[in-house]
């Protein structure tokens, strides 16, 4: 019998195929794994808190500076869950409505940091020469700089502001995307599907963001997701500085810092912040370990 010959729609069948059971199995070790699970079901959580928290806050008008003198400093209690600080406005309030704060500050600075890391990354890699040599020492040079001193340096030259803090980030995350997308595209610019665009007289542009980059895209996907809490980290630490959102804005890392003058006596005005960073940043790394299972065929746990 005469060998079949495949033909090109019976080459991408499989490879879509393929495709499908490698994620069919991730998606099972995500499902399999506890740790995962908990993290996703923590972020869920936080995500309908975010959308919710304007509607089930008991006391809205607090995170918007209204004060009550005569309520300051108790403790946690029934009326109070979390207490209240130190112009009696209610902590649970004002940390529940900062949870949306949070997420969107997350969510700009690992979209900035991930496009512009990406592009350079990808144009570094795919034209190699002397592009590749100036934009890899331009990534050297913020990588010799520490992220958050750098950070907060270039905030401070923009002025304090929740804006600023989230364009500073940005400025500093994204040499870690330029670096793994670099290696990325290097290992697949050689492979045959991108000889074949080349071939058939396709742009530079259009092999580079059409072939290349959706290809890469897993492992991409993988470190903005396990980036995220650590974004969100590094914007509290900034608002504890007196650098974010300014009052009476409620963001975790100012209230943090408005804690910190009465603890540990008054220890609930820096504590609940404090956890309500801890969630945030602990579900997304999780979530990230089960990402990889999912979206990186050669990850085992």
């Amino acid at each position: 019998m005469a060998d079949t010959i495949e033909t090109p729609q019976d080459l991408k069948r499989r490879a879509r195929s393929a495709r499908w059971e490698t994620f069919r199995r991730g998606l099972y070790r995500f499902r399999s794994n506890a740790l995962s699970m908990v993290g996703l079901s923590a972020l869920i959580i936080v995500l309908i808190v975010a959308v919710a928290a304007p509607y089930i806050v008991p006391f809205p008008e607090d995170a918007t500076g209204k004060t009550h003198v005569m309520e300051r400093l108790k403790p946690p209690s029934k009326e109070h869950p979390f207490g209240t600080d130190k112009v009696g406005r209610d902590i649970f309030s004002r940390v529940l409505m900062g949870t949306g704060l949070a997420l969107r500050v997350g969510v700009v600075i690992i979209v900035l940091a991930s496009a512009i890391g990406v592009t350079i990354g990808a144009v570094a890699a795919y034209f190699g020469g002397w592009v590749d040599d100036i934009l890899m020492r331009i990534t050297d040079i913020f990588l010799t700089v520490p992220a958050l001193v750098l950070a907060i340096a270039i905030t401070a030259a923009l002025g304090k502001g929740i804006t600023n803090v989230m364009f500073g980030i940005s400025l500093v995350w994204w040499p870690g995307f330029a670096r793994l997308t670099r290696s990325l595209v290097l290992s697949l610019r050689e492979d045959a599907f991108v000889e074949a665009a080349n071939g058939i007289g396709s742009s530079h542009l259009r092999v580079l963001f059409r072939h290349i980059l959706p290809n890469a895209v897993s492992p991409i996907i993988v470190k903005m997701s396990t980036d995220f809490g650590f974004a969100v980290l590094t914007a509290a630490a900034l608002g504890f500085i007196g650098l974010g959102a300014q009052p009476p804005t409620p963001e975790w890392g100012a209230m943090i810092n408005d804690g910190r003058a009465y603890f540990p006596e008054e220890w609930w005005i820096a504590t609940f912040p404090g956890l309500a960073i801890f969630v945030v940043v602990f579900s997304w790394n999780l979530l990230g370990d089960g990402l990889r299972d999912v979206l990186d065929p050669r990850s085992r746990r």
